[in-house]
């Protein structure tokens, strides 16, 4: 999976659906769509984040796209009650993982855990996609420092070789599930931002292995505009992705820009 189609298109499943009948008619419709689309896409069109227990059902029956869990346990294989580890995961299907996720850091995640949930992750050879963004932004763009703060460590303990399975996703918690997402503009700022915090801690060769994703809003009248103009590599979608006929759109109007 190093050799990724672009635009990379990230759907994030939540805690929908209710059931593993309605998750199974949702790729079947998906994986219909991708194949009747008049643009050309790539075989492996789009990446879901679905609940681990649906996982190995969907990961069986998805022609058209990677499914992937939506967080992964820091801990290593042994003693530990109520944890997925990634090797468990990937055995059952997982092509992927999100981390840091927004809703997952304020449950309480800290900075170590997700460094220890990275290492483990990425060492497992998981393709993984690491969730920052600032809850405020100021005006005088202090924020970007405390982004750059929070790759450092995060990836504090993942060593450069394991960059060609890393994947940033920028998604400012201000507009998450709002009713305004950033603009281009203020997204291309950001991924300047990311990428010299990445150069800085492996290197400019080893920081243009990681693709950069946008995700906050992102409806099918607004996501082809990051993709042409916010200089990411793709997005990452909540609510959008738990829509059959707007998600499909998003995939198709992305990969024909």
């Amino acid at each position: 999976m190093n050799k990724r189609p672009l635009p990379i298109i990230v759907g994030n499943w939540k805690t929908t659906p209710a059931t593993l009948a309605e998750a199974l008619k949702f790729i079947k419709q998906l994986d219909a769509k991708c194949v009747a689309s008049k643009k050309k896409l790539p075989k492996k069109a789009y990446y879901l984040a679905v609940p681990d227990i649906f996982i190995p059902f969907l990961a069986d029956i998805s022609k058209r796209g990677y499914i992937g869990s939506q967080n992964v346990s820091g801990v290593a294989p042994g003693q530990t009650t109520g944890a997925t580890i990634p090797s468990q995961l990937v055995s059952g299907g997982a092509d992927f993982t999100l981390i840091g996720h927004s809703e997952v850091r304020a449950r309480g995640e800290t900075a170590e855990d997700r460094s220890h949930k990275l290492a483990l992750s990425l060492q497992g050879k998981m393709t993984t996609v690491l969730c920052v963004g600032e809850e405020t932004r100021d005006k005088e763009g202090k924020y970007l420092g405390v982004l750059e703060a929070d790759i450092k460590k995060s990836l504090s303990l993942v060593t450069r070789s394991l960059f060609e399975n890393l994947i940033i996703a920028y998604e400012p918690v201000w507009a998450i599930g709002g009713k305004t997402a950033a603009t281009p503009q203020e997204c291309f700022e950001v991924v300047i931002a990311l990428r010299r915090a990445l150069a800085n801690i492996a290197g400019i060769d080893y920081a243009k292995k990681v693709h950069v994703l946008y995700g906050g809003t992102v409806t099918e009248d607004n996501a082809r505009t990051f993709i042409q103009d916010g200089g990411v590599d793709g997005l990452l979608i909540g609510r959008a992705s738990q829509d059959v006929a707007a998600f499909s759109n998003i995939i198709k109007n992305c990969h024909g820009a």
